[in-house]
């Protein structure tokens, strides 16, 4: 039988000060995202892209934070 693909780390950092911080701040940028969805339609019409996009970008960053940028920082 071959071994599994993932392998689990010996230092498991699932409960480690780091790990909660970057999920704390992933989570709110996942609101601000939100948040600019909502407000994106109500604002003039010349900043109406611009605050979709930003939300576009803050959900996006909230999910490309805790499982990208992070666990790739960490394997240096």
């Amino acid at each position: 039988m071959s071994e599994p693909v993932l392998q689990r780390r010996d230092d498991d950092r699932s409960g480690s000060p780091e790990r909660a911080v970057t999920v704390f701040f992933a989570f709110l940028l996942f609101l601000l995202g939100l948040a600019l969805f909502a407000v994106a339609f109500e604002v003039v019409d010349a900043a109406k892209p611009w605050v979709f996009f930003g939300g576009i970008a803050s959900i996006a960053l909230a999910f490309a934070i805790p499982m990208t940028i992070v666990p790739a920082l960490e394997d240096r």
